[in-house]
């Protein structure tokens, strides 16, 4: 595998690799969040807040389309008034019912297991939003139902592309976090986003493919992370949520693999790995080495620690113990800490920088950022009901 970083000075190679404009896509995240802001949410989300608060709220995703949920648990934070769980398939919990409201998120609105959900969660009573493309099979199980109501998101870029259900997280979170202010879940919602719309505008100009190296955190981050195995740790609820979207943005992005946990276990169960083999340095470390002659990542850790801006004490205490660990044991890492804030907005800033390094990750070994999982096996994309099921 050959890993080019000089390909990061080269705007207009990256722009030809990246066939779909994943990275303009990601520019436009700010974008999309004004636009719902903008939006009239009285239609889709008045019935539900006439309803009260409901004993808990349920987020069902799928592949990209599950991060909203863990989005709102980690804004909504420890004291959340009712209970949020962000869920995957296949079946609802049975302690669900009509007590109980239900948010189905599906990009592209025809993912069969959250098709699934909502016709269950119809069947049990809960109430009900969907989430999802237009004149979608999601949009048609919402419509004309008791107690459901749906929300349409445009896929399609400022540049008229089709978005990838991961270049979505903002479109899709942005309506479950007005829905999440309007039940008093998370205190001054939509200022939030406003907040966080300009933090990801911020971080497009900053990370932006014409910025050179030196001055782009994410050119500077995916070097980090190409430079062998990376491990991500989240700390606070914010920072949980940032390296988990980086875990999965490597994979998806960049099929680089990486180890991601959340202090303070994290610190308890990885770190070993510190001290092992992955540690240490292969061999002498040449800065100035021809990194396309690589036959593969070196083997040895590269640490990212994504921290809240809010984190308990005891949690600070133990990542400061991570940073100082790496110090003495030559563990290279980068410490990566959320600005002030609203939680969605330090979640914003976070998120901004690692989405846009993962898509370098795959620029620099000139991959495509935009193929899928079911280009590896359709089996791994759209799954079909078996019979009988």
């Amino acid at each position: 595998m050959s890993v080019d970083d000089t390909l990061l000075d080269e705007p207009d190679e990256l722009v030809g690799i990246d066939s779909q404009r994943m990275l303009a896509s990601t520019a436009s995240a700010g974008a999309a969040i004004r636009s719902t802001l903008d939006a009239d949410d009285g239609h889709a989300l008045g019935p539900l807040v006439e309803q009260g608060r409901p004993r808990s709220l349920c987020v069902v995703g799928a592949g990209g389309s599950s991060a909203p949920g863990e989005v709102l648990a980690a804004v909504a934070g420890r004291g959340s008034p009712l209970p949020v769980f962000a869920l995957g398939g296949p079946a609802l919990p049975g302690w669900v019912g009509p007590m109980d409201l239900v948010v189905a998120v599906s990009a592209s609105g025809r993912t069969p297991e959250i098709l699934t959900f909502v016709s269950e969660a119809q069947r049990r009573g809960s109430s009900v939003l969907g989430i999802g493309a237009a004149n979608s099979p999601l949009q048609e199980v919402c419509s004309n139902a008791r107690g459901v109501s749906f929300w349409p998101v445009s896929r399609l870029s400022p540049l008229q592309d089709v978005q990838k259900a991961r270049s979505l997280l903002w479109a899709l979170s942005a309506p479950l976090l007005l829905l999440a202010g309007e039940l008093g879940i998370v205190a001054e919602a939509r200022d939030g986003l406003a907040g966080a719309a300009d933090r990801l505008d911020a971080r497009a100009l900053e990370c932006g493919v014409e910025v050179l190296t030196p001055e782009n955190p994410a050119k500077d981050l995916s070097i980090h992370l190409t430079s062998g195995l990376p491990l991500a740790w989240g700390s606070g609820d914010v920072g949980a949520v940032a390296a988990r979207r980086l875990g999965r943005q490597l994979a998806e992005n960049a099929d680089w693999p990486s180890v991601v946990g959340v202090l303070p276990e994290g610190a308890r169960t990885h770190a070993g790995l510190l001290g092992g083999p992955w540690a240490a340095p292969a061999r002498e470390e040449d800065i100035f080495r021809d990194r396309t002659l690589d036959s593969g990542p070196q083997p040895r850790l590269r640490a990212v620690l994504l921290r809240d801006a809010m984190e308990h004490p005891d949690t600070a205490t133990i990542a400061d113990a991570v940073v100082q660990t790496c110090e003495r044991l030559d563990v290279p890492c980068q410490e990566l800490t959320a600005t002030s804030g609203h939680a969605i907005e330090q979640l914003a800033d976070l998120v901004g920088l690692v989405d846009f390094a993962s898509i370098y990750t795959a620029l620099m070994q000139r991959r495509d950022p935009s193929h899928s999982a079911e280009d590896i096996d359709p089996r791994f994309g759209r799954w079909r009901r078996t019979e009988g099921r």
